[in-house]
């Protein structure tokens, strides 16, 4: 069951229209409602943060995506270091809503493109020379230099651009990365390849 923390029900009500794996939706107004339920019935819960705020968000177990009026890169740090698993806008489309609420369930980190990006582009590198990792599997010449880019904090459109070829093939690549080194996402290979 997927718990909708919000006190607003129109909002609430076009998120029943998601299709995600039969979850069926309940709504919670009170903070005081969710200590009353059995988190181990709970596969995630959605937080509206227009109704609620940071204080207001319980310290339970199952992962929490939150929404915002306008998402900021610091209250979505904020919020990352106290738990959530997921940030965005709470009008975004209803694809990459569900695409959000099933990477929070994967466990993986669901953030707006361009906060994963900036994430990257402020880590630093450990070694004053970049390496590439040892990996399950090599990379190809092309995949390394999507790695490469993807650790400089660049996105699909300007690794495409820069690469001279379609963003299509840039996922391409990122899908067999993932496949070869077992990463999870972007964030988690620029780290590796930062430290190298």
């Amino acid at each position: 069951m997927i718990v909708v923390c919000s006190t607003d029900t129109r909002w609430v009500d076009t998120l029943a229209g998601l299709s995600l794996d039969d979850d069926t939706f309940m709504q919670v107004t009170r903070v005081g409602d969710l200590s009353d339920m059995d988190s181990r019935s709970v596969s995630l819960l959605l937080i509206d943060l227009k109704c609620w705020g940071e204080d207001d968000l319980p310290s339970v177990e199952p992962p929490m995506v939150a929404l915002a009026e306008m998402p900021l890169y610091e209250q979505g740090m904020r919020l990352l270091r106290r738990g959530v698993r997921g940030y965005g806008n709470r009008h975004m489309h209803r694809d990459n809503l569900a695409q959000a609420v099933s990477a929070v369930r994967e466990g993986q980190v669901w953030l707006p493109p361009e906060f994963v990006t900036r994430m990257i582009a402020s880590l630093t590198p450990e070694r004053s020379e970049r390496a590439l990792p040892e990996f399950v599997e090599p990379l190809s010449r092309r995949e390394e230099e999507v790695a490469g880019f993807v650790a400089e904090g660049l996105s699909n459109r300007e690794i495409a651009e820069k690469m001279t070829i379609s963003v299509r093939t840039v996922k391409a690549h990122l899908t067999s990365i993932f496949a070869k080194t077992g990463f999870r996402d972007r964030l988690e290979l620029a780290v590796k390849m930062k430290k190298g």
